[in-house]
């Protein structure tokens, strides 16, 4: 999970219904791929369910366009999913994988939310990549020091957000996965070496507070100025 700078990419489709992948699969059967990892993945069909109407509820709610693109070996990339967002035409476009391996490492994110439903799971993982869109969208300055860190370490809170607001009874579950997953990361991933730091929220009040609040944009910003006290 995380946002990379993908360049051009081909076989733009944009998301006309709540279906989200349905025309992105057709795209893709049509084209002369070799493998296809996001087809051959055992829960595509839960993920093409999802991942219109998650994604695309934060696109209404932040005022964005959403639309999806599928990404082979022309690109370099290393993560099943991702995003990029064009700030000048207001588009956030979820990039997913079809290479093979690529999902096989997915498999492994997996296994540390395997106590919970994965719908839960997979409606976190939109709202993580969405977080890196309302990110951009709404302008959210994290600083230079170890920006990075700081754009996943939002990415995360965000989708913990959505977890708070829609599947409550499943928050503290999801956040211990979470850590789990992101102390497994921790030292050997640059990216994701932010263990630490999300571990000293998971007692904060500032960000128990911030998850819930009601309006979207002063949800964000709430969430941003959490990290800033880091």
């Amino acid at each position: 999970m995380g946002m990379k700078g993908m360049g051009a990419l081909q076989r733009r489709v944009s998301l006309p219904h709540v279906s989200a992948l349905a025309l992105c699969l057709a795209a893709l059967w049509s084209t002369p791929l070799q493998a296809n990892g996001f087809e051959n993945f055992e829960d595509a069909e839960l993920i093409d369910h999802i991942a219109g109407s998650v994604s695309r509820d934060y696109g209404q709610m932040y005022g964005y366009e959403v639309g999806f693109k599928l990404i082979g070996k022309e690109v370099l990339h290393h993560s099943a999913l991702l995003v990029q967002y064009n700030a000048h035409q207001k588009h956030c476009t979820f990039l997913l994988s079809t290479r093979d391996r690529n999902w096989y490492n997915f498999r492994q994110y997996m296994k540390f939310f395997k106590e919970l439903p994965k719908k839960v799971v997979y409606e976190a993982f939109f709202a993580h990549e969405s977080g890196h869109c309302v990110q951009k969208k709404e302008k959210i300055d994290l600083g230079s020091v170890q920006r990075r860190h700081r754009e996943e370490l939002f990415a995360d809170l965000f989708a913990l957000s959505h977890i708070e607001r829609h599947f409550p009874e499943h928050r503290h579950a999801f956040e211990e996965a979470l850590l789990d997953m992101r102390r497994a990361a921790y030292g050997i991933q640059k990216d994701y070496g932010f263990y630490k730091e999300l571990l000293k929220f998971q007692h904060s009040p500032d960000l128990h507070t911030a998850l819930k609040v009601i309006n979207p944009q002063e949800r964000a910003h709430s969430i941003a100025k959490v990290i800033d006290l880091l």
